[in-house]
């Protein structure tokens, strides 16, 4: 007998149709993914929802093509590179934060 693959567990179209963007952008994890994908193969209304999205974004893709400027793109890395700690003690109130910038390293 088969083993039940829990990603393939029943979802609804309202869930289904909450997590579509996530599929669209492959953003999603793998039991995301099946959930999805095997929601899709049977339920036409979703899948053609998740068709117009998907094509939405390509369309999107190709109609936006300016790049940011070099002072944007350099401030939005620098938050990227940003990281943040959380620790909380044993306490359970004591919240303790660290922001660390990680500095870009010149290539030689």
């Amino acid at each position: 007998m088969k083993e039940h693959d829990p990603r393939l567990d029943e979802i609804d179209c309202a869930a289904a149709r909450r997590d579509l963007s996530l599929l669209v952008d492959l953003e999603c994890d793998d039991a995301c993914r099946s959930r999805l994908e095997h929601h899709l193969a049977g339920c036409p209304a979703c899948r053609e929802l998740f068709l117009s999205e998907r094509r939405l974004k390509a369309k999107l893709s190709r109609s936006c093509c300016e790049k940011a400027p070099s002072g944007l793109r350099e401030r939005l890395m620098v938050e990227i590179r940003r990281t943040t700690v959380t620790t909380t003690d044993a306490d359970g109130h004591t919240v303790v934060r660290h922001t660390t910038t990680v500095e870009r390293r010149e290539e030689s």
